[in-house]
């Protein structure tokens, strides 16, 4: 199966289905990237970064969950390709020639200031090396979103619970997934940063309203604990709060700071946003997801893992306002009065698949370039056939 992923990319299917693996696994082919930046600073050899990365492989996908036969799998950015596979000749992760002129030219570059011993080596010196390097390979590879991954993982609730003493601890256990621990380094550094005071009628203000609306309350912090205050100003902590609060405040705490601080060439990964949360929040999610996208400066890029039809059905709506605005510009006004200017999305830059039993199908029509209604359907007419049979039997009974 191929993919072609776009701006803003929707996996649904089934538990098992596979789009969760799809996901992680563009994380890795994507953090190539800023990998060679890192292996340069280290100053390690072309050798010693592909060493690196396919040990990288191994701890995100670990061999006891790899399938009996073998596999192989192709990335590929414009011109460069890299392949993973593994078979009767062993595990391999080959790269095309361009991985080796781009680290080369890179590596090359920046030796004769790492064996220059009058130059300081500060972290303020790296950063600097890191970033020239990352924005010169962005330029040469044409593309936007490439440096920046965040992957906001399902069972994120458990960061709702852990204490901020035992972070040091899950950072060091190596057993724990490596994409929940990550979350979480980023996560703790940012609950600070939520804003829930914006000035009145901005757009800061109704994406604060969506969030209040999803949590039903508002966040707020105190001596290290986390609460969430009620209309009726009771103070909840986080750890007695409802399963869907503990699991959505750590994505909403997360898109709040992307969208009030975007970060350039920024790639965001959401498992399961609509975890724990009734159609309507499910609706408001997406709704945020849209506005923190149109806030950045074609530079982000969205990749959702999903169950629900209603977060598909969320984004279609977003969608046709976005053609409609486009096609119909003199009922602009009338458009936005139902979907906000600020929520609405063009259908170019969207893919949607579904996967089921080993196999993908994109769900974008071809003609309306909307999202196919056809799982939603699918769900409601099983529902109602289902229910149109049991009225069988009810009104033949009282027949006889």
């Amino acid at each position: 199966m191929t993919f072609e992923f776009k701006s803003i990319n929707i996996l649904i299917g089934p538990q098992g289905s596979g789009k969760s693996i799809t996901a992680k696994l563009f994380y890795f082919f994507k953090s190539t990237f800023t990998d060679i930046s890192t292996n340069i600073l280290f100053e390690n050899n072309i050798e010693e970064f592909k060493k690196l990365q396919t040990q990288k492989f191994i701890q995100y996908f670990p061999k006891d969950t790899w399938p009996k036969d073998s596999f192989k799998i192709t990335y590929t950015l414009n011109d460069i390709i890299i392949i993973v596979e593994n078979n009767d000749g062993g595990f391999l992760i080959s790269y095309s020639n361009k991985i080796d002129i781009i680290y080369a030219k890179y590596y090359n570059a920046f030796k004769e200031q790492f064996d220059n011993d009058i130059i300081p080596r500060t972290i303020k010196w790296r950063q600097q090396i890191a970033a020239q390097v990352n924005r010169d390979i962005k330029r040469e590879l044409s593309c936007n979103y490439l440096f920046n991954q965040y992957f906001i993982p399902a069972g994120r609730s458990f960061f709702s619970n852990l204490q901020h003493s035992m972070f040091s601890f899950i950072k060091s256990n190596s057993s724990i997934d490596p994409f929940l621990v990550e979350f979480g380094a980023v996560y703790e550094g940012i609950k600070e940063t939520f804003r829930m005071d914006p000035s009145p009628g901005t757009p800061d203000s109704r994406f604060i309203e969506i969030c209040t609306s999803i949590l039903n309350g508002e966040y707020s912090r105190a001596d290290d604990k986390d609460y969430l205050v009620h209309k009726d100003n009771r103070r909840v902590n986080l750890l007695n709060a409802s399963s869907g609060q503990q699991e959505t405040l750590p994505l909403l705490i997360f898109i709040n700071a992307l969208y009030h601080w975007p970060i350039e060439s920024t790639t965001l990964y959401i498992e399961e946003p609509e975890a724990h949360l009734p159609p309507m929040a499910q609706k408001a999610i997406v709704q945020l997801l849209a506005r923190t996208y149109n806030n950045f400066d074609n530079e982000f890029q969205i990749i959702i893992t999903t169950h629900s039809p209603y977060i598909l059905a969320s984004f279609n709506n977003l969608l046709e306002a976005g053609r409609l605005t486009k096609d119909k510009p003199g009922q602009a006004a009338s458009i936005a009065a139902i979907v906000p200017t600020d929520e609405q999305l063009d259908p170019a830059l969207v893919a949607a698949y579904s996967l089921q039993n080993g196999e993908m199908e994109s769900l974008i029509d071809p003609d309306s370039q909307l999202i196919k209604q056809t799982i939603l359907d699918d769900v409601s007419n099983e529902i109602a056939n289902e229910f149109g049979k049991l009225l069988d039997i009810e009104f033949n009974d009282e027949k006889l």
